[in-house]
């Protein structure tokens, strides 16, 4: 019976899952029940532990009441007036002092000691446990320094003191009374301090404790920093740091200030924790006991319902089990129509077998050990799950093979690589489900990544096929929907080839060229929208037949290099080249020539880019290896103006011009070509320009005066200041420094520092605003620098002024 259970797994799972949902029930409802009775008995525990620690509160407000009017007292006392007033008291009347001191002490059992300090003197008078006899004798002086000490401690309120160092966090509570009922800035001021015993309130813990389980239980007081002051049970203190971080997020949850709360707080035990905030002195009784112990008698129930849990299970069984068998008849005959073991093995092996790829027997092992697992229906699903897998595989494979096809076929027809008969063409098209017409007309669109040398440097090769895939999508998503078919192909290089032809029923000629450059331009502004690329189309004149696209593409290729001319993210169509493929020859007048080459001698900077522009202007409309031509005659000029003043000069000129034909060759545009040209021309004039001269210190006073006049600005940096000047950051920061022996930064910082310091004088302003109006907005910054300067933070200094 069981051999027969055990091979239909599916029915094993019917039978368990009635029998789990059984018992489920009875278990939630026995689960419920004992949640109720656990919810019971914690609010039980809190509600006992609220007013015990309510009757603490109580008993400590009460003591602290009799200490104060002790305190109030003896302060008005005129035996112990002179101890506080007067200045080298006679002896007899220190004596009788003491002695009043002394039956005060003596009067209750609580006290600890009393001091007396006499500001004047700086004298102590004490009886009880500090007096001199006494092991306490040394703490009445570090009672002296907390009283001299310019910042008071609170009045007439319980401080815990530890001075011994010893392992009880307190030696004694302190009641401080000054001279005077509000601060006098001064350290000579004369104070009583009444000390009280910690025992007194230790008994108060130790009845809570006794009250609870005084073995599983614990009792603390802690003061408002969250530091341990008594002890009930030390043993139980779980981790200080968890609990005062878990008491600090957490809030009361009545009006009396009393909170519960659990966790473990770093240890391996759940707790149960119950605090009150007394009133008055921001304090913390906190009770803590282990939830084990709180639950015990409710938890103790857990065998009584696992008893019944038990007797219903096997209850569950039998009526389970007759329940199943009739729930799994439509599912047995399911699996003997597909010829399949009980047990979710295929009966028909070799036809399974011949599905799986040869040569993975060790996958094969690992699939028949999951298989043990499976039940019948799991088993049926594997099997239609490895089926699909290996059609989506064979699909996959078929995708790449026939996209490397198109692409190889795409490229042929572009380069001319092969002439196609119009048979072939077609079949082509046909075979590889092409989006290509076939009887045109047909253009060449030539897609370039401007800045492609930035592009590729900074994207792998995995990357720019990305980049290309959304193109070739956003180009196919634009053109298709409208008039056009097209196919779009990666040429190796650095652009993309888009082969378009219209599709039946399309306009006349010259809308169909409008309509094509407004597409264009849709391309160009999509890709920059999502992927911030800019795209540079080139279109070429449109042709009748197939064998006329490579000579389209050439042409098309030919065109796109006068991007140079027209600048970047540009539609360049033969109509606006031809001008330029018309004037094939060009060359400088000589006058211009001459000019340029004086310009860089004398150093004159706007004679330079007057001269450069003026060869610049008229290259627009030549030729493109014209244009190559005159960006290399410009390179030249320089070079050789350059040369000759090295020639002459005692220090040659520190211009490196030895990459800059390649520098040239490499620009996309002429704008590009002319910045560059204006960046050597300004090299060569800021180097021929020495420093010493007039002009020089006229340099330096314009700086200064550009710092004073706009030091408030956050962003004003060399950068900036060479920007106004029109000169570059480099010669700028060279010249300053040579001038003032400081940089410019370390000036800019001093000039906001001393109008920092004058603010912080005279205006009655927050720092953050000061710091603000002399330009910083990093604060760590400011105070930083301040302080480097001036040896104190900007609050410091501030008060310091204040005082003097």
């Amino acid at each position: 019976m069981w051999q027969a259970y055990r091979s239909k797994k599916y029915l094993l799972r019917i039978i368990g899952s009635v029998t789990l949902l059984m018992v489920a029930v009875l278990a939630g409802s026995s689960l419920l029940l004992q949640y109720n009775a656990e919810r019971s008995a914690i609010r039980m525990q809190q509600e006992v532990s609220r007013k015990a620690m309510k009757q603490i509160q109580i008993n400590l407000s009460y003591m602290s009441g009799v200490m104060n009017n002790l305190a109030v007292s003896l302060y008005m006392d005129p035996n112990i007036v002179p101890l506080l007033n007067l200045r080298d008291p006679d002896e007899m009347l220190v004596i009788r002092s003491m002695n009043s001191l002394k039956q005060a002490y003596l009067s209750s059992s609580f006290l600890h000691s009393i001091l007396v300090y006499n500001g004047y003197d700086d004298r102590t008078y004490t009886v009880g446990e500090l007096s001199l006899n006494k092991p306490d004798a040394p703490m009445s002086g570090e009672i002296a320094l907390l009283v001299k000490n310019k910042q008071k401690l609170p009045r007439m309120k319980l401080i815990p003191m530890n001075f011994s160092g010893a392992d009880q966090p307190v030696d004694f509570f302190s009641l401080v009374m000054y001279q005077n009922f509000t601060d006098t800035g001064t350290s000579k001021e004369s104070a009583l301090v009444v000390n009280i015993k910690p025992e007194w309130l230790y008994e108060n813990l130790r009845s809570f404790n006794d009250f609870a389980i005084p073995e599983q239980s614990g009792v603390y007081l802690l003061d408002e920093a969250g530091k341990l002051l008594l002890s009930g049970n030390p043993e139980l203190l779980p981790s200080q740091g968890e609990l005062i971080r878990a008491l600090g997020g957490h809030t009361p949850g009545d009006a009396e200030a009393f909170g519960t709360l659990s966790g473990r707080f770093g240890g391996s035990t759940r707790l149960l924790v119950n605090y009150l905030n007394m009133q008055g002195t921001n304090w913390k009784v906190v009770s803590v006991q282990p939830y084990e112990i709180i639950l015990q008698p409710i938890r103790e129930l857990r065998g009584t319902f696992l008893s019944v849990i038990i007797a219903v299970l096997l209850l569950a069984v039998v009526l389970a089990t007759l329940v199943a068998h009739k729930l799994y008849k439509p599912i047995g005959r399911l699996i003997g129509q597909l010829g399949m073991q009980p047990g979710g093995k295929a009966a028909a092996g070799k036809a399974t077998g011949q599905n799986m790829e040869k040569g993975k027997e060790k996958g094969k092992e690992k699939d028949k050990e999951k298989d043990k697992d499976k039940d019948e229906l799991s088993a049926v699903a594997s099997l239609f799950s490895t089926l699909a897998q290996q059609l989506q595989s064979v699909s996959d494979e078929q995708g790449k093979q026939r996209h490397i096809i198109t692409s190889y076929y795409l490229r042929t027809l572009l380069s001319g690589g092969k002439a196609l008969s119009a048979k072939e063409f077609e079949d082509n098209i046909r075979q590889n489900g092409l989006q290509i017409s076939r009887s045109g007309p047909y253009r060449v669109v030539l897609i370039q990544v401007d800045g492609y040398s930035g592009f590729s440097s900074r994207t792998s090769h995995d990357e720019r096929s990305l980049y290309y895939f959304a193109i070739r999508n956003i180009a196919e998503e634009i053109l298709r929907p409208g008039r056009y078919l097209c196919e779009l192909a990666d040429m190796r290089s650095s652009h993309l080839a888009l082969l378009i032809s219209r599709a039946e029923g399309s306009n006349r000629e010259t809308e169909d060229e409008e309509a094509l450059h407004e597409q264009c331009r849709n391309i160009q502004q999509v890709v920059s929208s999502y992927y911030q690329l800019s795209l540079t189309l080139t279109a070429s004149e449109p042709c009748g037949s197939h064998e006329q696209i490579p000579d389209r593409y050439a042409a098309a290729v030919q065109y796109s290099m006068y991007k140079l001319v027209y600048g970047r993210q540009s539609i360049i169509t033969k109509g606006r080249v031809d001008g330029n493929l018309r004037q094939q020859e060009y060359s400088f007048p000589a006058e211009l020539e001459k000019r340029l080459g004086e310009s860089i001698r004398t150093g004159h900077l706007p004679a330079m880019e007057q001269a450069i522009g003026h060869m610049l202007a008229p290259l627009g409309h030549c030729h493109y290896d014209a244009i190559v031509h005159s960006l290399l005659n410009i390179t030249g000029i320089i070079k050789t103006s350059v040369k000759e003043i090295n020639h002459n000069r005692v220090v040659p000129l520190n211009v490196e011009l030895s990459t800059l034909s390649r520098q040239v060759l490499e620009q996309e545009t002429l704008q590009e070509t002319s910045e560059l040209f204006g960046r050597v021309c300004r090299d060569i004039h800021d180097q021929l320009d020495q420093p010493g001269s007039g002009k020089n210190a006229a340099l330096m006073d314009a700086i200064k005066e550009i710092i004073e006049m706009n030091y408030k600005e956050p962003n004003l940096s060399l950068q900036g200041i060479a920007a106004m000047l029109h000169m570059t950051p480099a010669y700028v920061g060279r010249m300053f420094k040579q001038s003032e022996e400081v940089s410019v930064s370390e000036y800019l910082n001093d000039i906001r520092l001393q109008h920092a310091q004058t603010y912080l004088e005279t205006k009655n302003i927050s720092i953050k605003q000061i710091m603000e109006l002399v330009g910083y907005v990093n604060e760590s910054t400011f105070f930083k620098l301040f302080k480097k300067a001036f040896g104190v933070t900007p609050k410091e200094y501030r008060l310091k002024r204040s005082l003097e």
